[in-house]
């Protein structure tokens, strides 16, 4: 009986880490797919915001034929993968964005035009929307990130090349945290 219970305990401790290993490598990948789907959410964002602008700029073109520069300078990229491919696109649209509103700035015709101002209304949706699903993102990423990093599912992580993430990043971060350019002015 001894020879037996000798031979089973290694067996049952083996097959107890075969168990975790295949868990939490399951959990890991998991993660994987959720992330990747919340970035379709995102890019599907990016891609309505894209069109948007496009938009914007054929109205903008009407009342500023020669402001081209300006105008063409859209973020060209709509299909993103990566996380640093997605912070580019929104920083690409974001410089966009302010270009076409500094324009429309020098144009009050343009400014007042409905279409501008329905068009502008629906930069300001697309940005709600962009920025929930920016958030869904990195809260999926910050859950594999935590199982990355623990341990001891770090070790099967490291093993299958799985890391942590970078997170979307939020832009204009730094002016965002004082209060001290506001104008109190009534």
């Amino acid at each position: 009986m001894n020879h037996l219970s000798s031979f089973i305990l290694p067996v049952i401790i083996l097959w107890l880490v075969f168990r975790f290993y295949i868990r939490t490598l399951n959990k890991l990948k998991r993660y994987e797919v959720v992330i990747e789907e919340s970035k379709k959410n995102v890019d599907v964002a990016l891609a309505k915001r894209y069109d948007t602008i496009s938009q914007m700029i054929n109205v903008a073109k009407s009342y500023a034929r020669y402001e081209k520069n300006t105008l063409t300078e859209l973020a060209k990229s709509r299909a993103s993968h990566s996380i640093e491919d997605f912070n580019t696109t929104i920083k690409n649209q974001d410089q966009t964005i302010d270009k076409i509103f500094a324009l429309a700035e020098a144009y009050p015709e343009l400014r007042s035009s409905d279409e501008f101002l329905k068009l502008q209304n629906e930069i300001d949706d697309e940005n709600e929307q962009l920025a929930a699903a920016k958030r869904i993102v990195n809260n999926n990423i910050s859950m594999l990130n935590q199982e990355v990093v623990s341990f001891p599912n770090s070790i099967v992580a490291s093993m299958n090349g799985i890391k942590e993430l970078d997170f979307l990043s939020e832009d204009n971060l730094e002016n965002k945290k004082s209060i001290d350019s506001f104008d109190y002015e009534i």
